[in-house]
């Protein structure tokens, strides 16, 4: 027969009450005239399952003394709610285990509470706290620190868990503070970094990855994927030599992993070891023939080798199994060329135009095999398209590395030199318009976007970026609109439901801003920016706890958001609790000195005091 949670909690605590019965037996708390003797809550301690251990995040893992009392605090609580049901004639099991379910799991302190979730056992603490006396050398040594370091783990593996499921829905910056829990739970379990060194590269900071991989490499030698994950990592950084390293020892672990051996071969590549990337791409075709970038890899450097019938063969194998693959039909196209077969390099470069038009090299291929075959004009048109796109490419790559060091000016010239050159250039219209919003002149900034939506009508990113530069420009209504526009291309997009959210929130309108920041969190639960938008929403709609939650959940996200502390801090005075919002502003100053508003609230509390 199994019992249910419930259940084992009423057991457990008809022994913690029976247990009292010896007159000798050692006691670390006593509640009124009920007594908490340490091997009760030895016992209670050891059974209590991990996902009710949520109480541990209240103090510092290291701080033994305080872990010991957040354990003994559980059944100081009981005692109290049990004792109040039992004076209003209520449902004492059912009270005791809603009532600390809701505190332990409140998101918001207890001055912003009124009469919900945990304000029956905040009161009764306030108002009974002379009842309770413990003993803390009795309760050190009824909760040894091997036990609570055996509780410390199983915590430390549930938040594991969680994070690597937060990994696999695709929030990486959430997965990244659960994470962050479990290693200070347990610092020992290999699979948390590896989590971690996902998280981070999957966020593009794979200089923050390549520590977490190395962590969990070095806790879990046997386990192929973290090498594997690892030399991925140092290859995005391009440490080509320790990359290859880890692939061979990913390898060596489980060989018929086509993966293993493909970015082995690229690595090889990358170190010029022509020879070494065949034998790995030969390896990947033998374990699976159908991949199609290792087929075509393959056959690239069966070119540089001479092969040029197998090169031949390969190229034609990439376009069975993908017929849109433009690069292998160039490539194709020079081996014909070196063959001297000039007209079946032209059809191959014409198809690859079709499928690619912005591909200017394909036009200088072009105009060299259509001179081969005595096509002048057509060699000087191709020829004349290449200088034209190549151009307007220069410019506009060009111009993007001066938006990227803030050399507005120069972008603004070399982005108008590209669309000069290329009027049909979606991308240069895009990015010249941001650079004039950069520069503050959101006239000329909205005359570029406008071109690039002429030309790309369902462009999402355009309709969004309009509608940021009409609300930066004070005209909410044009903003609305294409944030709208942008809605009816992706009803899920993030950008355009907090778009229409800060619009809301500009014109007065936080109830407004409170639906639309709601669909952008559906879409993605942890954009911060729409759960701090939210939080000011709440608070101006005078719901203090829900504004909380929501700057609550930006600080998960990011601990060092100051200005959701900040945010946080002002709740708190506001609501009648200046000792915690002084903590709140001295936790702002922390983080950044330099926050005069914070400084200037902490002050205004102290001359209050």
């Amino acid at each position: 027969m199994q019992w249910g949670r419930g259940a084992l909690w009423w057991v457990v605590w008809i022994v913690l009450l029976s247990a009292c019965k010896p007159a000798d037996a050692p006691i670390v708390a006593e509640v009124g005239p009920h007594r908490i003797e340490a091997d009760a809550l030895r016992a209670y301690v050891a059974q209590l399952p991990a996902e009710d251990l949520g109480l541990l995040d209240a103090v510092q893992p290291q701080d033994t003394a305080a872990v010991r009392r957040q354990y003994l605090q559980l059944i100081i609580d009981r005692h109290l709610l049990l004792s109040e049901a039992r004076a209003q004639g209520l449902d004492s099991t059912q009270l005791a285990t809603d009532e600390i379910r809701a505190y332990y799991q409140n998101q918001y302190p207890a001055a912003l509470m009124e009469d919900e979730g945990g304000a029956l056992l905040a009161r009764l603490r306030e108002q009974r706290g002379h009842e309770v006396r413990v003993y803390p050398e009795m309760l050190e040594r009824a909760l040894p620190d091997s036990l609570l370091a055996r509780k410390a783990q199983q915590w430390g593996a549930l938040l594991s868990q969680r994070g690597g499921a937060l990994l696999k829905q695709g929030r990486h910056r959430k997965a990244l503070a659960v994470l962050e829990r479990a290693v200070a739970y347990d610092s020992d379990l290999a699979q948390t970094h590896f989590y971690m060194g996902l998280a981070y590269a999957r966020l593009d900071e794979n200089e923050r990855a390549a520590p977490a991989f190395e962590r969990a490499v070095a806790l879990a030698p046997d386990e192929a994927d973290f090498h594997y994950a690892l030399g991925t990592t140092l290859q995005m950084q391009h440490q080509y030599e320790g990359a290859a390293a880890c692939f061979q020892q990913a390898i060596e672990r489980s060989v018929d992993q086509p993966h293993y051996h493909f970015r082995l071969g690229e690595v090889r590549r990358s170190l010029a070891d022509f020879e070494g990337a065949l034998a790995a791409y030969g390896v990947v075709l033998e374990l699976q023939p159908d991949h199609v970038q290792a087929l075509y890899r393959r056959s690239d450097l069966l070119v540089r080798s001479g092969d040029l019938a197998a090169a031949e063969a390969g190229f034609k194998r990439v376009l069975a199994l993908d017929p849109k693959n433009a690069a292998a039909l160039v490539d194709l196209a020079g081996v014909y060329t070196k063959h001297q077969r000039h007209p079946q390099a032209i059809a191959a470069l014409e198809r690859a135009f079709q499928l690619n038009p912005a591909d200017h090299s394909i036009y200088y291929l072009l105009s060299l095999a259509y001179a081969q075959v005595g096509q002048p004009d057509q060699a000087a048109a191709a020829a004349a398209e290449f200088q034209r796109l190549s151009a307007a490419d220069r410019h506009y790559k060009e111009g993007l590395r001066n938006a990227n060091r803030g050399s507005w000016d120069r972008a603004a010239t070399l982005l108008t030199q590209a669309v000069a050159a290329d009027s049909s250039h979606v991308l240069a219209h895009i990015r010249l318009g941001m650079v004039y919003l950069y520069q503050d002149a959101p006239t000329r900034g909205i005359s570029a976007l406008k071109r690039a939506l002429a030309l790309a009508p369902d462009h999402l990113e355009v309709h969004c970026l309009l509608g940021e530069a009409y609300a930066t420009s004070g005209q909410p209504d044009s903003a609305r609109h294409f944030f709208t526009r942008a809605l009816n291309a992706d009803s899920t997009s993030v950008r355009a439901h907090h778009g229409l959210a800060k619009v809301a929130y500009q014109v007065g309108d936080p109830q407004a801003a409170v639906l639309a920041s709601q669909r952008a969190l559906a879409s993605d639960p942890d954009h911060r920016d729409s759960h701090y938008l939210l939080g000011l929403a709440y608070a101006q709609l005078g719901r203090p706890r829900e504004a909380w939650r929501s700057l609550q959940a930006c600080v998960e996200l990011d601990s060092g958001d100051v200005e959701a502390l900040y945010r946080q801090g002002l709740l708190l005075a506001r609501h009648g609790s200046a000792d915690e919002a002084q903590r709140v502003f001295a936790s702002v100053l922390q983080r950044d000195p330099n926050h005069a508003e914070a400084r200037q609230q902490l002050a205004r509390l102290e001359r209050e005091q």
